[in-house]
Formats: C-alpha cells, structure tokens, sequence
C-alpha cells in the first residue's frame, strides 16, 4: 500500500540498513589486512534476529551464503551451530540480537539501523558506512540498560527496502483501498510531527523527519527483490 521513504520523499531512497557487528574492542579479528572479511566469522558465535526476519536474517544470510558460497550451505544451515558457526543465537527483536553481541553471548551480530537508533549514536564515522562505531547511550532504555556505553562497529552493510504498510484487498473495496492509501501518502500525515518526528527533537518515534520523508504509495511488486532473495536459497 504504502512505505516510508528517505529525506528524498520519494521511493529512491525508501531503504533502511542491515548491519552486521562486532564489539570495537575485536575488530582486528575480522579483518584481513586493514579491511573487515566476511572469511573471518566462520567458526564464531553468531546472533541473528529470528529465522523470519528481513534485515535480522533473510538479508545477512544472503550475503553470508553468498560469500560462503563454495561451501553449498543453505539457509537452513546458518540457523544452527555446526555448519559454519560455533553456535547460532536469535535475539528474539534487533535490540535482543544487538544485546547478545554487546554482553558477549555472541561474536557478531545481525540487526538494522532503524530499530536501535533510539539507543546508540555514532562516535567515529558516518552513519551505515563499514568501519564506523556506535556507543550505547549512557540513558538508553531496555534491554540497553544493562550495556550503556558499550561499542560496536560495523563490518557490513547491506541497503534493505523499507517495510510496507499492507492490506488486505479480499476484505476491502477499490475505493476503501484507494482512501486509505491517499490518506496515508496525504501532505496531512507527512506533516504530522507525532507520527514524523522532527529530527531534532527530544521525542522518541518510529518515523524521523530530516528532509521531504513521508509515506509513498508503492505496489506490490516493488517488494520482490526481497521476496526472491528467500525464493533462490
């Protein structure tokens, strides 16, 4: 129906992040020579989301099989310890996985920009580039709480298309479907700052405005790419 896009306001840049980290203090480890290397995790402790999510699992383990790819491994393969892993964790949500990473559970860790930005902040780098590194905030809230200032540093970062807003056309009418997507991507709602929230303010939200963002009327189509990234695997 719907999703949300970057500070274009169009669909071009309507993506968020998946990340995968490391603790700052074990970069070297996965690094060949002065670049991080997908090569090094194998063997390690490795804490995705949950077996059903885009950027928490479906994302990464494309990119891991991908680079794994001589070793014929499936996804299926990726969800337990053996395989290539010493041991598979699932954080149950994206702060959970980045949590197992940040107490030690794990070695690296699959999880997205969007769902932990409210938590930590950028002190080296630009945001979503390899190499840069988080710190939890000092008054992060649950389950961050526990980890306040601890580090993280990116050593991969994949483009996800942003999540849309679905519906279900068996229950609605074309015009129902046709109001409700109009009202969605109206002026009305891009400017309502309880549901975009100014980039500068002290308020927490889903959705932050720094540019033009708003919600884009989309088909459903446009969310193939990922469907079939699980479809090939």
């Amino acid at each position: 129906m719907v999703v949300p896009t970057g500070p274009s306001g169009t669909l071009e840049d309507a993506m968020y992040h998946s990340w995968l980290a490391v603790n700052v203090d074990d970069q070297t480890n996965y690094k060949n020579g002065d670049d991080f290397s997908l090569d090094t995790i194998e063997g390690k402790k490795f804490s995705f989301v949950s077996n059903s999510s885009t950027s928490g699992f479906v994302v990464p383990s494309s990119t891991i099989l991908e680079n794994f790819s001589d070793m014929e491994l499936t996804e299926e393969d990726l969800m337990e310890g053996g395989p290539l892993f010493e041991q598979v964790l699932f954080g149950g949500s994206h702060q959970g996985s980045a949590v197992n990473l940040l107490n030690r559970n794990a070695d690296v860790a699959a999880f997205c920009d969007t769902c932990v930005e409210n938590y930590v902040e950028v002190v080296e780098g630009e945001e979503n580039t390899v190499g840069s590194v988080y710190q939890v905030k000092d008054n992060a809230e649950e389950p961050f709480n526990t980890v306040t200032g601890s580090e993280f540093t990116l050593m991969n970062v994949t483009p996800v298309l942003n999540a849309p807003f679905v519906a279900n056309t068996n229950l609605l009418s074309d015009e129902e479907f046709e109001t409700i997507q109009n009202l969605f991507s109206s002026d009305e709602i891009a400017n309502n700052e309880t549901i975009f929230v100014p980039e500068d303010s002290d308020e927490s939200g889903l959705f932050f405005k720094s540019g033009d963002e708003r919600f884009a009327p989309v088909e459903d189509q446009w969310f193939n790419p990922i469907r079939e990234l699980s479809a090939t695997k």
